[in-house]
């Protein structure tokens, strides 16, 4: 199986879902250790005596010092502080509650009659007797205690509320790795709304190069990825236009030059004998030239694909049919694959690697096979070949190679150059080598459909 690359859209894809996930169960986990907390925060006061012995120390202190002192008398379980008046302590959010009378009480004998007011946190709490121990008097909800100085300042002790006691209980990588899966969650959906136009464009630039027709990509992104859409866009619309042009003239060129050549032959009638053949030779070689130009240019833009064909009921065409000579084509069928295509496409592919064989072997052997996913057709002959250096080059239009092959054999050099291009266009590959018994062997390997 063929993993994604790295940076790929399905990857990014995958990677935000997992983040989300991951993020989604952290903060899952924050939810119920909070909530767990809310009855259980354990909310502490000071014992009775010792916020005697704070409120002793408060007095005693001059008014210079009470600052630094309220600094180390407080506690992550209680705060200490000053306010200059009753009610505006009283206005900072509380309630009294007849379950907080007893300790009261405890904390009212332990200040020797100082005026002590104690309040709990308003909120939906369960108002429980808070319970003595030995860290300090503990309940399940806010409390808060002031007590009347002697200078008529009220001192207030009182436990942290209940966002803070939380925030001081859980745990502060949990925190931290939260924000990292926030950050990498922000980062991977900015990479996947970046990488989104990007796979938009590669799969229209693959349907622009099947079938020729523009498939425009919304620009959207950031300046440089809209600028490169939009030059995208512009460059379909270019081609797409240069390839109906260059349609339109193939096609005006044929009928044009066609016109002529029949012109010409109806002027060459009052020739000589020798002199008309030769002049019907070149205008077959002109119209020639011309069928196979246009058959590269056609092989080279269209995209033929769709119908199941039999491979084989081409070949046994091929080599039924009049264009050759009954001796000529030795076809052996091993196998009848089927594949995908055009059949009259194919047929024109293979008649050029046929009529080269012969051409310059006189006997073509013709072997149909198939391996694995493919389907192979062997065309080898007993000519003189082809060397590896010059395997390659004999595909590009037009060129036409001295030395070992026959220079006295006349053609334009599109035969092979036109079969390969419809080969490559049904998906299928040529490859030339040295037959076993001398000569050269076109190998064709077309793929074959998967089965439903």
């Amino acid at each position: 199986m063929r993993l994604p690359a790295i940076g790929s859209f399905s990857v990014v894809r995958w990677l935000a879902l997992i983040t989300l996930i991951v993020f989604a169960s952290q903060l899952l986990v924050i939810v119920v250790l909070w909530r767990g907390q809310g009855d259980n925060a354990g909310f502490r006061l000071p014992l009775p005596s010792r916020a005697a012995a704070i409120v002793d120390l408060v007095d005693a202190a001059d008014a210079s010092q009470r600052e630094e002192l309220m600094r180390a008398l407080s506690s992550s379980d209680f705060h200490v502080r000053i306010e200059p008046e009753l009610v505006e302590a009283d206005l900072r959010g509380g309630i009294r509650t007849s379950a907080f009378k007893r300790a009261m009480s405890l904390y009212t004998d332990a200040l020797e009659g100082r005026r002590v007011v104690g309040m709990v946190g308003a909120g939906r709490w369960r108002f429980e007797e808070p319970v003595q121990t030995g860290e300090g008097m503990k309940a399940r909800y806010p409390m808060r205690l002031l007590v009347e100085l002697k200078d008529g300042n009220w001192l207030v002790l009182e436990t942290p509320s209940l966002v803070e006691a939380r925030m001081r209980r859980t745990p502060i990588g949990l925190f931290a790795g939260l924000f990292g899966l926030l950050v990498a969650t922000v980062a991977l959906l900015g990479i996947w709304r970046t990488l989104r136009p990007v796979r938009e464009m590669a799969l229209a630039a693959r349907a622009f190069a099947d079938s020729g027709v523009p498939h425009l990509v919304q620009p959207r992104g950031g300046g440089e990825l809209r600028d490169l859409l939009v030059a995208f866009n512009d460059l379909q619309t270019r081609v797409s236009r240069l390839l109906e042009n260059r349609a339109l003239m193939m096609s005006a060129m044929s009928h044009d030059v066609r016109t002529y050549l029949t012109r010409l032959r109806l002027r060459i009638e009052t020739l000589e004998p020798p002199s008309r053949a030769a002049a019907e030779k070149t205008i077959e070689d002109i119209q020639t030239l011309l069928g196979d130009s246009l058959a590269f240019a056609e092989a080279d833009a269209v995209n033929f694909a769709g119908q199941r064909i039999d491979l084989a009921g081409i070949l046994e065409k091929i080599a039924g049919s009049d264009q050759f000579t009954s001796d000529s084509v030795h076809l052996e069928i091993v196998a009848r694959p089927t594949i995908l295509g055009e059949a009259s496409r194919l047929e024109r592919a293979f008649v050029n690697l046929i009529s080269n064989a012969i051409k310059y072997g006189e006997i073509a052997h013709v072997r149909l096979s198939e391996h694995a996913s493919h389907a192979v057709v062997e065309i080898s002959d007993k000519g003189p070949g082809i060397p590896v250096p010059l395997r390659e080059r004999v595909f590009e239009p037009f060129f036409r190679m001295e030395g070992s092959r026959n220079r006295r054999v006349e053609g334009a050099g599109l035969g092979l150059a036109i079969a390969r291009r419809l080969v490559e266009r049904h998906g299928g590959v040529i490859e030339l080598g040295a037959a076993p018994s001398g000569g050269l062997i076109v190998r064709v390997l077309l793929p074959r459909p998967h089965p439903r």
